[in-house]
């Protein structure tokens, strides 16, 4: 079921998304490839821009993950590129220092999550 997403978890990775440090973000190839394949034009800090736009908003609601390998807190959530909807799923690394993006592509199930 899914879940408003927690301001202190968006808060912390739309300031890490905004900041333009790549050494902050962790794209998995999976992630890059994907978001190559809808938007062959775009770059990544437009993936970055609209996950942060999405993330903003108050009230968004996602799913939080618990079976990622790595350490942090990680939520799935829908949201928009080019008016497009698109699946996303970010992993906030303890002390909130770096994030994880796993996946940026359309969705897979529907409207599940």
């Amino acid at each position: 079921m899914d879940e408003v997403i927690p301001a202190e978890w968006r808060k912390a990775v739309c300031a890490i998304l905004d900041g333009g440090d790549l050494g902050k973000v962790r794209l998995t190839q999976r992630a890059l490839k994907d978001w190559e394949s809808i938007f062959p034009d775009a770059f990544i800090c437009d993936l970055f821009v609209a996950l942060a736009d999405t993330l903003r908003v108050n009230g968004v609601r996602g799913k939080k993950v618990a079976s990622m390998a790595e350490p942090g807190e990680t939520y799935e959530f829908f949201f928009r590129a080019r008016r497009r909807r698109l699946y996303g799923k970010i992993n906030l690394l303890p002390k909130g220092e770096m994030l994880i993006v796993y996946s940026a592509h359309v969705p897979l199930k529907g409207d599940s999550l």
